[in-house]
């Protein structure tokens, strides 16, 4: 979902990155979906960091997700909608509370309790992921 472009590669970042990490300056999305911006936490020693991933799918997400530990866990994470799908004219970041199915669709619960996509509201649906549900809590 995500690219990036030779032009786009910082020759000289700021920091000092890990062993294998690349530094650009923007990436580029290749389909209007929906995807995921998530903080990550991590502890250790009593001094907590936070680094950012944008997340492309939900199985992605899924499988961050399953490695939280006390350690390191995902803080929080926010749903970037595209308008076909929060059906508000623009694109929207909102905070997530839960990723659910409805047989084979995926439905998105908001911390303000908007549902997306919305014809998917009162139907039967299978919890796959909530903030409520870190394992460090």
């Amino acid at each position: 979902m995500f690219e990036t472009h030779a032009q786009a590669r910082l020759q000289n970042p700021f920091f000092v990155l890990e062993e294998g990490a690349q530094r650009w300056a923007y990436i580029s999305q290749t389909a209007n979906d929906e995807w995921f911006f998530v903080t990550y936490e991590t502890v250790d020693q009593q001094i907590s960091s936070h680094q950012q991933f944008m997340v492309s799918t939900v199985r992605f997400l899924l499988d961050l997700s399953s490695k939280d530990s006390p350690e390191q866990f995902i803080h929080q994470v926010q749903l970037v909608s595209p308008p076909w799908l929060n059906k508000r004219g623009c694109w929207l970041m909102e905070q997530l509370s839960a990723i659910y199915t409805v047989d084979e669709r995926l439905l998105y619960e908001v911390m303000d309790g908007q549902i997306y996509p919305s014809e998917l509201r009162g139907q039967p649906r299978e919890l796959l992921w909530s903030k409520e549900s870190r394992t460090d809590e």
